[in-house]
């Protein structure tokens, strides 16, 4: 086994030995988390004598899992067979196959997706009567997934005052899913999570069985766990603590997702014997891009504490640029792919371009398609792909062309109307029959008896409302049609309400950017004296997507969230949209927890780069049809300036970063941290960041307010109970603590 430990370097050997107790690794960004594991578990097996049937590995992708078997096969062979290594809900799925029976499952049980959720929730919301036009099955699907993240069970939500209406309705909800799937034999990808967890608590010679076979648990991205998670695993090591835990709390980026990072922050308490190894050499990044970087991460509080280093060259220093606006930030990215590619001679898939929301991608994606650059997204779809903008074109290729059948399946019940498919399948057939198109029978359903009065009534009313766009079509502008259509038909509201608030946001973002892409066009075709028509625009998507397709290759620069950056590296990476309310987001510069995770994520986006790093902030953005100011952000101020270059202009640049860190652009700042803060403070006696009590949560910390008067929305974060809830004033029984 000396061999392989030379290849570690001393850290990485010491961290490796230490097979016995609790041990956490605080892996740096780009120190070797995943060959650490791997060689760990090697050593195990050849140092140790450990069989591989004793050895847990537990990791958040498939991916990752795959990766790390891979190198451990490399270091012992073939001998792995035995070895459990998956994420934590395939390993979960496992259990449940060998141990379902005693929970009322046999062992050939479904796991239900998203979809087959929400058909399940039809039916049990149709069994009680609840409106579904006021409480859709994916709005309750979302909220009860939310509640089984936080390991609560039916009898948990009848305790208190309901948040709101929809929580009377959640406990019943609850159990009558949790009844119907459990006749189907089913379990939900939540239920992989809790059920292996009440295997444990109503079973201890079960959790004793597994915890005397898994001698030894490795787990990866420990900052990425939830409740869930976390219980299960102090569950499975409660007898002998042989864990060890990688992670990087200055990583920890899935707050809005339930994960918890006071999961590693408080490894050492939950295991006060705990050996911590702190990996903190960067293999990946340059000198003056790791030094950057360590500057902004260091203002957290909620951090054990690193320091990345290198034995790198320093390399360049971090290149800030200010924009005038958005399209010349733009314009600035497509030089520097430019200058990487010819005078550096870099591959287009050396390069990254990072930005905070999906949003912002459109702008990029017509850049880099107008200079036939290109371009691959990762962790979304392409802009004219995704779910929200095809929906709004399929309204807008039907008012064009009422032939159109197959844009008009797709909305005729979207959002949802109550116009099923056997309705429409009955409508085709009177169609064919009539020798007419599918819109024009749906304008004389009252001739097909086999539809009822009512139903017909529905049809007709989509009927006439497609009719109306039909005629103003030809008297509104492009930008004006299909600003209208997304209100009236209901899109733009569905969007907001439907989804939890960070999905919401995107897709809203989303159809907003739509907004934004019509107009400019708009513009560009006013500017050759033609008048833009929907038609036109709908030509030049229809084209642009083809021009996608046909330049999907490997090398292409990767434009995508700074979320789904994470875990990536690249030579040249470019981090867009510096700017307050952008990254950090609007919504999370109220709470300092919500703040040091967006500063976590752009630590994250710094350390993807290797050789070079370009930020840049706009001084105005578009957002729909108005000219917005922005203000440079907060995070650009921790960078030192002497890491700061600006090419030819280093000298005005370098008295623009001055006077931003002036107290002037403190007091800028400031003033937009105030603005940000609900208005609805001044008349509440209710703070963001207040301390509260409640009798059945016990203590929390205020994050949103929304609304006001007694049916003001309060969101709180419950540190005893680890759950966020949103109450209604009226109802929420809070009380103000001190801090």
């Amino acid at each position: 086994m000396k061999s392989i430990l030379e290849n570690l370097n001393e850290v990485q050997r010491e961290a490796v030995q230490q097979t016995e107790g609790p041990v956490l690794i605080l892996a740096g960004a780009g120190s070797g988390k995943t060959r650490t594991l791997s060689y760990r578990v090697a050593y195990l097996m050849d140092s140790n004598k450990v069989d591989p049937a004793h050895i847990l590995a537990v990791t958040f992708t498939n991916k990752a899992a795959r990766e790390m078997r891979n190198r451990i096969e490399a270091l012992v062979g073939n001998r792995l067979s035995a070895l459990w290594i998956g994420t934590f809900h395939s390993i979960c799925a496992r259990i449940l196959r060998i141990e379902s029976e005693h929970l009322g499952y046999s062992k050939n049980f479904t796991i239900y997706d998203v979809d087959e959720q929400v058909r399940a929730l039809k039916k049990i919301i149709g069994l009680l009567s609840i409106p579904q036009q006021l409480y859709s099955p994916k709005m309750i699907q979302n909220r009860l997934s939310r509640i089984k993240n936080q390991f609560l069970y039916p009898e948990d939500r009848e305790q208190g005052k309901p948040a709101d209406e929809l929580d009377i309705y959640m406990p019943d909800i609850y159990r009558r899913y949790q009844n119907y799937i459990i006749e189907n034999n089913a379990l939900d990808f939540d239920d992989l999570l809790m059920k292996p967890i009440e295997l444990f608590e109503r079973f201890p010679e079960i959790r004793k069985k597994y915890a005397n076979k898994f001698k030894y648990v490795l787990v990866d991205e420990y900052q990425d766990t939830n409740h869930a998670q976390y219980l299960f695993i102090k569950k499975l090591v409660s007898g002998h603590h042989n864990i060890c835990v990688v992670g990087d709390e200055d990583q920890s980026i899935y707050g809005w997702r339930g994960a918890d990072i006071n999961n590693i922050l408080n490894f050492s308490r939950d295991f006060p014997d705990a050996k911590i190894f702190k990996m903190e050499e960067n293999y990946r990044s340059n000198g003056k891009i790791l030094a950057a970087a360590n500057a902004v991460v260091e203002n957290n509080k909620a951090r054990i504490g690193k320091k990345l280093w290198t034995n790198k060259p320093a390399g360049d220093k971090v290149s800030l640029f200010c924009a005038v606006d958005d399209r010349e930030e733009t314009k600035h990215i497509v030089d520097i792919i430019h200058d990487q590619m010819f005078t550096h001679k870099r591959s287009f898939k050396d390069m990254a371009v990072l930005y905070r929301t999906n949003a912002q991608s459109r702008i990029f994606e017509d850049a880099l398609r107008k200079n036939a650059i290109n371009y691959t997204i990762v962790g979304g779809v392409k802009f004219f792909e995704r779910k929200e903008i095809k929906d709004l074109l399929a309204y807008l290729k039907l008012i064009v062309n009422p032939h159109d059948s197959v844009s008009l399946k797709r909305i005729v019940n979207f959002p949802l109307r109550g116009i099923g498919e056997i309705t429409v399948n009955k409508i085709e057939k009177f169609a064919e029959i009539e020798n007419i198109i599918l819109f024009e029978a749906m304008g004389r359903v009252d001739e097909i008896a086999a539809i009822s009065p009512a139903m017909g009534a529905r049809v007709v009313e989509f009927y006439k409302l497609i009719k109306s766009f039909i005629g103003l079509s030809s008297e509104m502008s492009p930008v004006e049609l299909v600003s209208t259509l997304a209100s009236e038909t209901g899109i733009l509201n569905h969007y907001k309400t439907e989804y939890d608030q960070y999905e919401s946001e995107s897709r809203v973002s989303n159809i907003r950017e739509l907004f934004r892409s019509v107009e400019e066009f708009t513009e560009e075709k006013n500017k050759d004296g033609k008048p833009a028509t929907i038609s036109d625009y709908l030509e030049e998507v229809s084209l642009l997507t083809d021009v996608d397709t046909w330049n999907s290759n490997n090398n292409a620069v990767t434009l995508m969230t700074l979320h789904s950056a994470k875990g990536l590296e690249f030579p040249v990476v470019c981090i867009t949209g510096m700017e307050m309310g952008v990254l950090p987001l609007q919504r999370n510069t109220a709470d300092m927890e919500e703040l040091e995770e967006e500063r976590r994520l752009l630590y994250v986006g710094m350390t993807r780069a290797q050789e070079k790093l370009y930020l840049s902030y706009a001084k105005t953005r578009k957002k729909f049809n108005n000219v917005v100011d922005s203000v440079a952000s907060l995070f650009i101020d921790e960078i030192p300036v002497d890491l700061i270059e600006s090419g030819t202009e280093a000298l005005s640049q370098r008295e623009t970063i001055k006077k931003n860190r002036s107290s002037a652009r403190r007091k800028k700042i400031q003033s937009y941290f105030q603005a940000g803060q609900s208005s609805q403070e001044a008349d509440s006696e209710f703070k963001i960041g207040q301390p509260v009590y409640h009798a059945t949560f016990g203590k929390g910390k205020i994050k949103c307010l929304e609304g006001s008067g007694d049916k003001m929305k309060i969101t709180v974060f419950f540190t005893d109970e680890n759950i966020e809830k949103k109450l209604i004033k009226k109802y929420a029984n809070l009380t103000p603590i001190e801090s």
